[in-house]
């Protein structure tokens, strides 16, 4: 039986408050200015060389049809491919050097190396107790040799002495997360990576903030890409505002790094 939950909690945005940078770095707001500059610079280019026009326009449809088939026999993701099919098609300039930018994976390659000398730096203060595992494999050998790969690829040991509860549905979940943190007394920390706005996070942000008011020490992780669609930029000084320590991983800086792809 579902709740009927009508408080919705606290919200820190006016509706339909999404802020600036939403508006611009949208799906619609990039593909918008893409576009206008895109026609600006053709038709600056076709007004200097309009001598050579016919020339230009055979250049890039040529071209245009060269990207496709090359698309089209490449082995990039089939949705993927499609999207790329039509920004290309679209926007034959800027979707090609938007495209070659993108698959040089400069800013993956990056946070991967930084990622590999973080674990690098820090696998030795988290130690895998042997005797954890000595009970594991006598209990299943086979997680016990997965749970060894883990350890050596990623810095992940493995515990003993931890729960794990399944939830069938989310309604569910939700009373118990709901439970948990009005029982918190000393501290709360949460990471998730899409945060909105709405019933699930109003009533959940409500809890947060009377607790930091109480003294409980209350931090928040969420996906700095909740900036492009869902939350303003300053919505971590929002939450700071009511006692909340809050960070966003992997933070927006628009057309630096390809990790967003």
């Amino acid at each position: 039986m579902q709740t009927d939950y009508k408080d919705k909690g606290l919200s820190l945005l006016k509706k339909g408050q999404k802020g600036i940078v939403h508006a611009v770095f949208s799906r619609f707001g990039l593909m918008l200015i893409l576009l206008v500059i895109q026609f600006l610079m053709l038709f600056s280019i076709f007004q200097w060389f309009e001598e050579f026009l016919p020339h230009i326009l055979g250049g890039t449809a040529l071209f245009t049809v060269g990207m496709v088939i090359y698309l089209l026999n490449s082995r990039i993701n089939p949705t993927a491919k499609i999207t790329w099919l039509i920004a290309i098609m679209l926007m034959p300039v800027f979707g090609v050097l938007l495209f070659a930018y993108t698959q040089s994976d400069i800013g993956h390659r990056a946070l991967k190396k930084r990622m590999n000398r973080l674990i690098s730096d820090t696998k030795e203060t988290i130690p895998q107790s042997e005797r954890v595992m000595e009970h594991l494999a006598q209990e299943n050998r086979g997680v016990e040799s997965l749970a060894r790969y883990i350890k050596r690829s990623g810095c992940h040991p493995v515990y003993e002495h931890t729960k794990v509860v399944y939830f069938p549905l989310g309604e569910k979940k939700f009373e118990e997360m709901l439970r948990q943190l009005e029982a918190a007394e000393h501290f709360i920390f949460m990471e998730y990576f899409i945060v909105e706005e709405g019933l699930m996070w109003g009533k959940i942000l409500e809890i947060l903030a009377r607790k930091a008011a109480a003294g409980v020490d209350v931090r928040i992780m969420y996906d700095g890409a909740c900036e492009f669609a869902l939350l303003p930029r300053d919505y971590p000084k929002r939450l700071r505002a009511l006692g909340i320590k809050c960070k966003t991983f992997a933070p927006v800086t628009p057309f630096v790094s390809t990790h967003y792809n």
